[in-house]
C-alpha cells in the first residue's frame, strides 16, 4: 500500500510542480525526493539537492520565508522544519525525518489540491456523481484526491471518516477532511475538504460545490471531526 502511495505521490508532485515556478522545485527533482521513501534525515550543516527540494516545499506551504533556495540546512531551514511540525503535530525536531519529509510532500500536493477544488464551484449536486458533470460530498473528494494522483477506493463519507489519521480542530490544515452529522446526530453522513481560514469547500444538495465557514450556525453544531488522508 505504502509502495503504490509512493509512486501516485510522485506522479502528484510531477503535475503541480510545474505550477511553483518562484520555488525552483523541478519535478524531476520532486519524483526523485518522493519515488526514494525519503529515508535520509536531513539536519543543519547538510547541503545539496535534497536540501533544496526540502526548502522549496517548506517555500510553497509559507513555512521558508527566505528569498532563495540556498540548498544548505541552517537555522532558517530548521526553524521553518520546526514551524512545520508543530502545525502538522509531528515531533518538533528541527531535523526532517521520513516522516516529517513524506508529510511535507502530501502538505504540497494537497495545497494544489485545495487550489484546483476552487474551480469547481457550482458544479452540481448528484447523488453518487464523481465528475465534474455532478458530485456528491464524497464524491467531490475523491475526484479531487484521485486528479491529484493521491488515489483511495470510493466509498461514502461514513467510510472515509475511518481513513487516515484524526485531526482535532485546532490542527487543521489545508486538504484535511471535516466530517457532519446532517441527518442523524453524531452520525457521519456529510464530508467536506477544509480549506484554510475557517472554511471548507464540499458538494451540498442545495447550492453545489460550495465553500462556507466551519462554525456558521448550520454547520458548526453539526461537526463531527476531522482525519487527514
Amino acid at each position: 500500500m505504502k509502495k503504490a502511495f509512493t509512486k501516485s505521490l510522485a506522479a502528484a508532485l510531477i503535475l503541480v510542480t510545474s505550477s511553483l515556478p518562484l520555488h525552483n522545485l523541478s519535478a524531476q527533482a520532486a519524483a526523485s525526493a518522493a519515488t526514494e521513501a525519503q529515508t535520509a534525515t536531513l539536519s543543519q550543516g547538510m547541503s545539496g539537492n535534497a536540501v533544496g527540494t526540502l526548502q522549496s516545499h517548506l517555500k510553497a506551504l509559507g513555512y521558508f520565508t527566505y528569498p532563495n533556495i540556498t540548498s544548505y540546512f541552517g537555522t532558517i531551514t530548521a526553524q521553518a522544519v520546526r514551524s512545520f511540525q508543530q502545525a502538522y503535530s509531528l515531533p518538533v525536531t528541527g531535523t526532517a525525518n521520513a516522516a516529517t519529509q513524506e508529510a511535507l510532500s502530501r502538505a504540497v500536493v494537497k495545497q494544489q489540491i485545495v487550489k484546483d477544488a476552487n474551480n469547481y464551484l457550482r458544479v452540481p449536486y448528484v447523488w453518487g456523481g464523481t465528475t465534474p458533470s455532478g458530485f456528491d460530498c464524497s464524491g467531490f473528494i475523491y475526484f479531487m484526491f484521485q486528479k491529484f494522483g493521491l488515489s483511495f477506493e470510493r466509498t461514502s463519507s461514513e467510510q472515509m471518516a475511518g481513513m487516515g489519521t484524526a485531526v482535532s480542530r485546532a490542527n487543521l490544515q489545508p486538504g484535511d477532511w471535516v466530517f457532519f452529522g446532517l441527518n442523524e446526530p453524531g452520525v457521519v453522513s456529510h464530508v467536506g475538504m477544509y480549506t484554510g481560514n475557517g472554511e471548507f469547500i464540499s458538494a451540498t444538495r442545495s447550492m453545489g460545490v460550495y465553500t462556507q465557514k466551519l462554525d456558521n450556525s448550520y454547520w458548526g453544531p453539526k461537526y463531527l471531526g476531522a482525519r487527514r488522508y
